[in-house]
């Protein structure tokens, strides 16, 4: 998302907010990524509950951030740079999880076998299976079980609840190995994409930073293997539960076919789950390397003992290309710490309480109720002065003083001028509040006012005249004419776009109204449920929407119409029907054409790219 022509002013990376503890922690943002650059209006978008007040209230460190980290010009702001250690360690736990489930799974989908084999023989060969001999018998009492060729299934015992147990548990232990896997995918992307070319901008060794992106991708290439396979896996088993189905419904008049489609089915799953448990073996033993490289204190020097150890013992084995790679390990670990030098970097440093004082400066926000925002104990003038008192710098200076010098001795005669020897810093406070309150469109008399006496558009006004008057470079505007009449919206809304001019300011406008963040946005980022699903120029996001929900929600949007209103097709977003197939196929945030994102799997990629090429094409023949 970085344009080498832009400066971004705000980054966002990897953005986790959560609520709650426990088994009741809810994901209210889900690792959000994006840049806001210098001098726009960069537009957040969605339904009330999506998760784009509170990502604002983050950016500001209003809101305490899970996972994470927001850099304000190129420093980290809130959060922490991302601890290769921990992500490795997550993703160590993952994969010891899913190797547990994949032991598990190996006995139950063996109790599944077995029952598919006493089963077979009972009905087709009438024979008794015994599950301790492995071995095939006649049955004693004489009796003929075979299911005669033409007899409908549904009227047999031979698809049960019971027989489904075992088949059900291995589908439920699938899923998690999907999820568990798109964790690992998601935690290994987001290392590779951090530690690549990270000695640009750090003390680390090029050496160290090949190694660890070497073994992270070694990692990631096993893991997709196994993603593959669990994907084939669930694939089959949605083909022996259509099987089953079918038995069910009445559509199986041949036992031998069943167990002929059916047992095609079992060998692939078979199969499959074999090769993925050997691959999670290795790739296990490979992940060894990166919690090598990424090691701490005192879990860094038992990696150390460890590698000596292993030297040793594959040296006497003869397994000269495994000690070469260990000794290389072992030169690695004598190196520097790679996160500690990343720590250390200025880009990285986390802020002290100078820094995070003087980020209260830079970063201000408009509030999205003017009412409560406000203190309705204290004054207009004591609620603009409160800035700056925290901040004496921004009227104890020298420019200040000329200004309310130039100010005062406008309109007046020569002998009643003043020099800025002769000005008390306190006029210049009360000066530029009262320079801001008029600028904003409010009264001189009003600086002694009470919030409550004022209308919503006046207190929002002043909410504004708050913010403006610390001289930040960067505004949070969280729904500022959402509680505003319609008469008052546009006053606000000019006064915004006049002072982003004056200033040189940048914004990150919060809204539901698409209608209205068309006109103020450079570019707008659609948001749902804590995952930003499309971002592109406001204009294209307009004409050529991508995402389902970003279609529902400008359809959404009222037309001033009548007739216009009543023929509209509205867009009904269903995301359990629209990404059905997020659970085998994951969605990436990707970059479907220049500038414009979409959070999508491969098959809505291609689907995507297709769309916006006819787009293109019909923009060009206008």
């Amino acid at each position: 998302m970085k344009n080498k022509k832009q400066q971004a002013i705000v980054e966002v990376r990897d953005l986790l907010i959560e609520f709650g503890t426990g088994r009741r922690k809810v994901k209210a943002v889900k690792g959000v990524s994006f840049d806001v650059y210098k001098g726009e209006t960069f537009g957040l978008v969605g339904e009330s509950g999506s998760g784009k007040t509170t990502v604002g209230r983050a950016i500001m460190g209003i809101q305490p951030v899970s996972d994470g980290t927001i850099y304000f010009n190129s420093r980290v702001a809130y959060g922490t740079p991302p601890d290769l250690n921990k992500l490795n360690l997550a993703i160590e736990r993952n994969i010891k999880i899913m190797k547990i489930n994949q032991n598990t799974t190996t006995n139950r989908l063996n109790d599944y076998v077995e029952e598919f084999k006493r089963v077979y023989h009972k009905y087709v060969e009438s024979k008794y299976y015994d599950f301790k001999t492995k071995e095939v018998r006649e049955y004693s009492d004489g009796i003929n079980r075979i299911i005669p060729e033409g007899t409908n299934l549904k009227t047999t015992k031979i698809v049960s609840t019971k027989r489904d147990a075992n088949l059900n548990y291995v589908a439920e232990s699938v899923k998690d190995n999907l999820k568990r896997l798109l964790k690992i995918i998601r935690i290994q992307e987001k290392t590779m994409q951090f530690v690549d070319a990270i000695s640009e901008y750090t003390n680390v060794d090029v050496k160290l930073e090949k190694a660890v992106v070497k073994y992270q991708r070694e990692t990631h290439e096993l893991i997709l293997g196994v993603k593959d396979l669990e994907n084939k896996i669930y694939q089959t088993l949605e083909k022996m539960k259509a099987i089953r189905r079918s038995v069910i419904e009445g559509k199986y008049t041949s036992v031998t076919k069943f167990f002929n489609d059916l047992g095609k089915e079992l060998e692939v799953i078979v199969q499959h789950h074999k090769a993925i448990s050997a691959l999670v073996d290795v790739a296990k033993k490979t992940h060894y390397f990166n919690l090598d490289l990424s090691s701490t204190g005192k879990s860094r020097k038992q990696h150390i003992k460890t590698i000596e150890r292993r030297i040793i013992s594959n040296t006497v084995k003869n397994n000269t290309l495994l000690v070469k790679e260990l000794t290389e390990m072992q030169e690695l670990l004598k190196l520097p710490h790679i996160q500690k030098e990343i720590n250390k970097a200025d880009n990285f440093k986390l802020p002290n309480a100078r820094d995070k004082h003087n980020l209260k400066k830079a970063m201000q926000m408009i509030f999205q109720d003017p009412a409560s925002s406000l203190n309705d104990r204290m004054a207009v003038e004591e609620i603009i002065a409160e800035g700056l008192d925290n901040f004496p710098e921004l009227y104890k200076n020298e420019q200040a003083a000329e200004a309310y010098v130039e100010w005062f001795n406008q309109d007046k005669p020569v002998e009643e001028h003043i020099t800025i020897k002769n000005v008390k810093y306190s006029q210049v406070k009360k000066f530029l509040i009262l320079n801001l309150l008029t600028t904003v469109g409010m009264l001189p008399e009003h600086l002694s006012r009470y919030p409550h006496e004022f209308s919503g558009g006046q207190r929002q006004r002043i909410g504004i005249a708050r913010a403006l008057v610390m001289k930040p470079s960067f505004i949070v505007a969280d729904e500022p004419i959402s509680a505003l009449d319609v008469s008052i919206r546009a006053q606000v809304m000019n006064l915004l776009a006049k002072f982003q001019k004056e200033f040189e300011l940048t914004y990150v406008f919060i809204a539901h109204d698409l209608s209205v963040v068309r006109f103020v946005a450079n570019r707008i980022a659609v948001i749902y449920r804590g995952d930003i699903v499309e971002l592109a120029d406001a204009d294209e996001l307009f004409y050529n929407p991508l995402h389902p929900y970003t279609k529902s929600l400008l359809s959404a949007v009222p037309l001033p119409d009548p007739e216009q209103e009543k023929n509209k097709i509205h867009y009904k977003y269903e995301p359990e029907l629209e990404h059905a197939d997020y659970i085998t196929d994951f969605p990436k945030w990707v970059e479907v054409a220049n500038g414009h994102f979409v959070y999508a799997n491969e098959r809505e990629l291609k689907k995507y790219k297709t769309e916006y090429a006819k787009f293109k094409k019909t923009q060009s023949k206008k």
